[in-house]
């Protein structure tokens, strides 16, 4: 017969135990067995073993696993693992885990168990006490520079009570005649400065939810530096004056933003300190989709928001090459010419690239535009032929730019060859977009230090995004979106729709986590390793994983969901090992699962589910300081409930 007896107290016990061992996994993805233990250690040494028979620690594991597993489907599913999943993580440490499991179990008899505690449990308080300190000096800094930041004057178009100059965005316009507008205006007004296109506003606008509210002043420091890198590792280095590479200093951004924790603030701080460094007073900038985010910008610039709207016949600005298609190139045309065109009037000045271009009339009327005043602007586009005589485009060629932008065409003045709009199927369209992706790829990786440099774009906006990244662009385009344009806006990138070329993608992806070598990889291996090997000799898992994601750090959202995977492998290995193998003899029955149990089972899965929405709402208030200190405590958790049960047992 069974020794162990079942009662109020005892119960009541583990269902406390459950709950706060429950609320910790459901908001950290990690701390179950931490949090659980914990409580039942205090329950040991407030005497309940003796006065109402608490079970042994290997019993308490054992509901404990219950508890887990009644959660794993609820984390799982709250985690979105479809967006935070990472095969890095996955692939490494979950094997590691399986191979350190069983060894540890194997080593179990043969090592001092009560020592390794407390070895483990000084080493894990003093990684948290080392984690603690730097997450104070941190604090301590961040509201250092909170006192020393400069109120910022609410009027519009000033800060600081000192009126800023107004500031340009060229609109429009591809590339190459954004460039030469761009060295035309500098030529004529060098107190102008322009650095590279960047599109800052393009690419973290979609992202901003993933760093929380800016007014944290730990997520707003988390964008700034994100920006900030992004800008470093431009396929187009910004230089200073000098022409070395021009260095922006988070902490000096910050300042510049003053009270404003926006995105457009830092846009601004940033393109400030680029027209600093090149002695000049104000800034053009040349970003292609500036134009989209009018709102954005009028909020922060105010009055001092112009556009400079160039635009040339799409006949002479496309041409045909074999990198791009002529009838996507003309798409993208068209959205600019429509965003261009809702742009408020007054803070517009319309420039035809083919009455600019004999330098006459209309740059003296854009130099005044520029120093303020409101020049004349006529209103009738100059015709050219010069698309005719260059050759450059075939009969058909004309007549796909006619189809894609005829209505945009009329309305700028250009006279389409068509009398009427011509028709192109959508299958067709389909088949132009597809070419035009694979030559934008082709020409990419032709440009290989350019593409290394996009790369390292792509990860830094892959390390703060939870939904999508927008990769650079030369052309309008990415090869991850499909060139759907609708009334001006991009519609979803196109998710392929049989298994073999979801296959080749998810190969793909993981072979980009993998390679080239990375010591992070190898690290991951060795802690899973830990992980697995700790957890089969003295029961605990988590803290060579927790001290990883200290070292190398990941969006709190990636920890939490694959801590969730990692924990759903370990419980489901728990459960088959608990059905196969027999507890030990003075367990008092065959299987570890018994039938006068079955109220503490109940209770416990109850309280399970109670507790996962609790710790699923805490999750919120977790930002990327915030999720630190919580690994912090649990580490600190671990270390004391460590020394002290192996304090017991040696005693005992």
């Amino acid at each position: 017969s069974r020794t162990m007896s079942l009662n109020i107290p005892v119960i009541a016990h583990f269902a406390v135990s459950t709950f706060f061992g429950n609320v910790a996994f459901s908001a950290m993805g990690f701390g179950m067995a931490i949090c659980y233990l914990f409580v039942y250690q205090i329950g040991a040494l407030a005497g309940l073993t003796e006065c109402c028979g608490l079970p042994g620690l290997k019993y308490a594991v054992f509901i404990q696993t219950i508890g887990m597993t009644v959660i794993q489907p609820i984390v799982l599913w709250n985690v979105n693992l479809r967006k935070n999943f990472r095969w890095d993580l996955i692939l490494t440490m979950v094997p590691a885990q399986l191979i350190g499991a069983p060894l540890g179990q194997i080593l179990q008899a043969y090592t001092p168990s009560e020592v390794l505690k407390i070895i483990v449990g000084v080493v894990t308080i003093g990684v948290a006490a080392w984690q603690a300190i730097n997450l104070w000096k941190n604090y301590r800094a961040a509201k250092k520079n909170q006192y020393e930041m400069v109120e910022v004057v609410a009027t519009e178009g000033e800060t600081n009570g000192v009126t800023k100059p107004d500031v340009f965005f060229v609109v429009g316009s591809q590339k190459d005649e954004s460039e030469w507008i761009q060295s035309l205006i500098s030529d004529r007004n060098p107190q102008i400065a322009s650095p590279p296109s960047a599109a800052v506003l393009e690419h973290f606008v979609p992202l901003l939810d993933s760093f929380g509210d800016l007014t944290d002043e730990n997520n707003f420091r988390t964008l700034i530096t994100a920006v900030c890198e992004f800008i470093e590792n431009n396929p187009i280095p910004w230089l200073d004056s000098s022409k070395n590479a021009l260095t922006l200093d988070p902490n000096s951004i910050l300042k510049q933003c003053g009270g404003s924790k926006t995105l457009a603030a830092v846009f601004e701080a940033v393109m400030d300190r680029f027209a600093e460094a090149h002695n000049c007073k104000t800034w053009l900038c040349r970003d292609e989709e500036a134009g989209e985010h009018h709102d954005i910008l009028k909020k922060q610039f105010g009055s001092r928001l112009k556009y400079i709207y160039l635009y040339r016949d799409p006949r002479d600005a496309i041409t045909s090459n074999t990198d791009t298609h002529v009838y996507v190139d003309a798409e993208n045309w068209a959205k600019r010419q429509r965003t261009a065109a809702e742009l408020p009037a007054e803070s517009v000045y319309r420039v035809n690239y083919e009455s600019v271009s004999d330098k006459g009339k209309q740059l003296d009327c854009l130099d005044d535009f520029l120093l303020g005043k409101a020049p004349a602007q006529g209103k009738k586009s100059k015709q050219s032929d010069g698309w005719k005589s260059g050759g450059n485009l075939t009969d058909e060629e004309v007549k796909l730019i006619e189809s894609a932008c005829y209505s945009e065409m009329k309305n700028l003045g250009f006279k389409p060859v068509n009398k009427s709009q011509p028709k192109v199927n959508k299958k067709q369209i389909a088949e132009y977009r597809t070419t035009h992706e694979e030559g934008t790829r082709r020409r990419d990786e032709a440009q290989k230090e350019e593409w290394d440099r996009k790369q390292k774009q792509r990860q830094i906006l892959e390390k703060h995004n939870q939904d999508k990244v927008v990769m650079p662009y030369s052309n309008g385009k990415h090869g991850e979106y499909d060139g759907l344009i609708e009334n001006g806006r991009m519609l979803e990138r196109k998710q392929p729709t049989d298994n073999k070329t979801k296959l080749k993608k998810a190969f793909k992806s993981i072979s980009e986590q993998f390679c080239p070598f990375q010591w992070k990889i190898l690290w991951m291996c060795v802690c899973g390793l830990l992980s697995g090997f700790l957890a089969g000799l003295i029961g605990v898992r988590s803290p060579p994983l927790i001290i990883f994601f200290f070292i190398y750090e990941f969006p709190p959202v990636e920890v939490k969901a694959n801590g969730a995977v990692i924990a759903a492998v370990n419980t489901c290995v728990r459960i088959l090992t608990y059905i196969a193998k027999p507890p030990p003899a003075e367990y008092g029955s065959p299987t570890w699962f018994v039938m006068e149990d079955i109220w503490l089972y109940v209770v416990c899965a109850v309280v399970a589910l109670t507790a996962s929405p609790v710790g699923l709402s805490l999750t919120k208030y977790l930002n990327k300081s915030g999720y630190k200190v919580g690994l912090t405590a649990l580490l600190i958790v671990n270390g004391i409930t460590m020394v002290t049960t192996a304090a017991i047992d040696m005693a005992g």
